[in-house]
C-alpha cells in the first residue's frame, strides 16, 4: 500500500498593506522650537537655506509627495504668521505651537477633523525628507498602527559619567537612532497625548508617547541624508546634500 501522503497546501501570499489615502492623511510639522543649539537672532527653522527658510523645504517636499492631503505647521506662540512657500500643492494651515514639541503636535492634532485617519509628524528642521522615506513610514504604520524612521546604531556605544569618563560599554545590537517622519493613526496619537496630559508625562517624540500607552511602534529604515539641522555645520551639510541631489537628478534626466 502506498503511503497516504498529503500534499501541503500552497502558502498564501501575505498581502502587503496599502498606502493610506492622501485625503485621510495630514502632515504636522512642528516648527515652534527656539533652536538654542544654533544661536542667533532668528530661530533656525526660519533661517535661509538655499534661498528659502529652512522649514519651507520641509513643507514643499512633503506637499510634493502626493501622500498627504493637507499640512499643518506649528509656529512659535505669539509670533507673526510666517510667510508660506509659493507652489504648495496642498493646503497649509498654521497653528500656534507650544513650549514643548508635544504641545505643538497636540495643537496640530486639535486642528484636524474626524475625517483624518493618519498623521505624519515631521520635524521642521529636517529639510531633506523624500517621498520614498515617507512612503516606507506610511506602509509600516498601515501594517501596525504606528511607525517611525530610524537608523541602526553602527558605532560602539559608551556610557559616560558626570566627570566625562567611560562608565560602561553597551552593546549596539537592537539600538536605533530615531528620526522623523513618525506616523500613527490619529486616534492612537490623540489617546497618547491625552494620557500624557493626565499623567504629566513628557516624551521626546511621538513614538515615546505611543510606547507609554502600549502601542507597538514599527521601526522603518531611515536615511543618513535625512539630517536634522541643529548646529551651524548642519546648515552647510544640508546645502551640500541638496546640491548633490540636484546633480544626481540632472544626471539621471540627461
Amino acid at each position: 500500500m502506498k503511503p497516504n501522503y498529503r500534499k501541503p497546501a500552497p502558502e498564501r501570499a501575505r498581502s502587503s498593506p496599502a498606502l493610506p489615502h492622501p485625503d485621510e492623511t495630514v502632515a504636522i510639522v512642528p516648527a515652534a522650537g527656539k533652536g538654542l543649539r544654533l544661536p542667533g537672532v532668528v530661530a533656525k527653522q526660519f533661517r535661509n537655506l538655499e534661498g528659502k527658510p529652512l522649514f519651507h523645504h520641509c513643507l514643499l517636499r512633503i506637499a510634493s509627495t502626493g501622500l498627504v492631503g493637507r499640512v499643518v505647521v506649528a509656529v512659535p506662540a505669539g509670533s507673526s504668521p510666517p510667510e508660506l512657500p509659493d507652489g504648495m500643492e496642498v493646503a497649509v494651515e498654521v497653528v500656534e505651537g507650544g513650549a514643548r514639541r508635544q504641545d505643538s503636535v497636540r495643537n496640530g492634532l486639535a486642528a484636524l477633523g474626524d475625517d483624518v485617519s493618519w498623521v505624519v509628524v515631521h520635524d521642521g528642521a529636517r529639510p531633506l525628507v523624500t517621498r520614498e522615506l515617507m512612503e516606507r513610514c506610511l506602509l509600516g504604520a498601515a501594517e501596525t498602527g504606528a511607525a517611525i524612521a530610524a537608523l541602526r546604531v553602527v558605532d560602539t556605544v559608551k556610557m559616560g559619567d558626570a566627570e566625562g569618563f567611560i562608565e560602561a560599554t553597551r552593546p549596539r545590537e537592537g539600538l536605533w537612532l530615531a528620526q522623523t517622519p513618525q506616523v500613527a493613526r490619529r486616534k492612537l496619537l490623540v489617546r497618547a497625548m491625552e494620557w500624557a496630559d493626565a499623567n504629566d508625562f513628557e516624551g521626546t517624540d511621538e513614538a515615546a508617547l505611543l510606547e507609554a500607552v502600549g502601542v507597538r511602534v514599527k521601526l522603518v529604515e531611515g536615511s543618513a541624508e535625512n539630517i536634522k539641522v541643529t548646529t551651524p555645520g548642519d546648515m552647510e551639510r544640508a546645502a551640500r546634500l541638496m546640491e548633490l541631489a540636484r546633480g544626481a537628478e540632472a544626471e539621471a534626466s540627461a
